[in-house]
């Protein structure tokens, strides 16, 4: 089953196990390109006035970036390629109680081993192999569906996709966001990148509404590129609210762990409402659907289908015990189990190849 015949049976339904789904893909497919042209901008040259001579602003066009006018940094529409990829971090089973002869003892070790300073100061002697050559693709408009068991190195690999490197002692391999190097993202596109750990980051007292609000008065364009900028606003946040099913809550607080607000699944909506509002383009979602129940985790995963079909996203996300309805959303999967690559391809490949490996789904 390919990810539109998922997508389109189930708003036919509404349900999914019994439970109300919230999130329609097609009903926000349509409430977003009912404001593409409710903007016009002002021309700033000749030449963008003899473009934007009958069709005004295109709202999908800005989203997208400025691709023709300022190169592939700003077009806000690239996939991400990672090739051998490799990922070493501290062996945590070699980690001792310091006592008063250990810089003793890391010198003698450091001497026979032949380290230098750098490398002792660092404790490099005891690096793991965490990922053994990992490669793939995805490309804008495509999601990929991140499978193994708590342990196998998932939460590794996107945390490194999310350009999120520091707590590792060293990474092999190439990862390239649209031919920028994750050096350039760093310094100069980091916003174009954006990982999302399990646990959400909200101001908790903060309602739903303010906090869209926030997120999208930090992204709106200057009076050169809209003529109304509040009115942008009012129907970026509607929009918001309708694609992702969020009216109903808006006007309670988000919470947290010790502050009730709204439940998992909204919350977990809210975040992808705020990455929409940011305009990244590439997002990567670390087993987000963690105690989530089956409606609302779907609910999830048809938001981040949003988020691929109707603005050209590339999304990476880790799910643990995916269920079917989930799983044909995607459009790849990549298997991986003990930091190795099991297979990388087609979601709807995966069944028949590893049936030629002898191993059958369960029926």
């Amino acid at each position: 089953m390919s990810s539109s015949d998922s997508v389109s049976s189930f708003d036919e339904t509404g349900m999914s196990f019994g439970e109300p789904l919230h999130v329609n893909v097609s009903r926000a497919s349509t409430r977003f390109e009912t404001i593409q042209q409710a903007h016009s901008r002002q021309p700033v040259s000749p030449g963008e006035e003899e473009a934007l001579a009958g069709d005004g602003f295109d709202l999908r066009s800005w989203l997208h970036g400025r691709e023709k006018d300022e190169g592939p940094p700003f077009s806000k529409r690239f996939g991400l390629v990672f090739r051998d990829l490799s990922i070493y971090g501290t062996d945590v089973s070699n980690k001792h109680i310091s006592t008063l002869i250990t810089p003793f003892w890391k010198l003698i070790k450091g001497v026979r081993h032949g380290w230098g300073i750098p490398e002792m100061l660092s404790g490099m002697g005891s690096k793991r192999k965490l990922t053994h050559g990992f490669s793939g693709e995805v490309k804008e408009g495509e999601m990929l569906l991140v499978l193994g068991r708590p342990g196998s190195g998932c939460s590794t690999l996107l945390r490194v996709l999310g350009n999120r490197r520091k707590t590792y002692t060293k990474i092999d391999g190439k990862v390239s966001y649209g031919g920028l190097s994750p050096t350039e993202v760093q310094k100069h596109y980091r916003g174009e990148v954006v990982y999302n750990a399990e646990e959400d980051q909200h101001f908790p007292t903060l309602s739903v509404r303010k906090t869209l609000e926030f997120a999208i008065q930090c992204k709106t364009p200057s009076s050169k590129v809209l003529k109304d900028r509040a009115g942008y606003r009012k129907e970026v946040l509607d929009m918001l609210f309708d694609m992702y099913g969020l009216r109903g809550c808006a006007d309670t607080i988000v919470g947290n762990a010790s502050l009730r607000g709204v439940s998992g699944g909204e919350r977990k909506r809210v975040s992808i409402a705020e990455q929409v509002a940011a305009g990244a383009a590439i997002e990567v979602w670390d087993g987000s659907t963690r105690g989530l129940d089956s409606s609302s985790a779907l609910d999830y995963v048809r938001s981040l289908r949003i988020n691929a079909d109707t603005l050209q996203k590339a999304i990476v996300a880790s799910i643990y015990q995916a269920s079917e309805s989930i799983y044909n959303l995607f459009d790849k999967v990549m298997v991986i189990d003990e930091g190795r690559q099991l297979y990388f391809g087609p979601a709807s490949d995966a069944v028949a190849y590893f049936e030629a490996l002898g191993i059958r789904k369960p029926s």
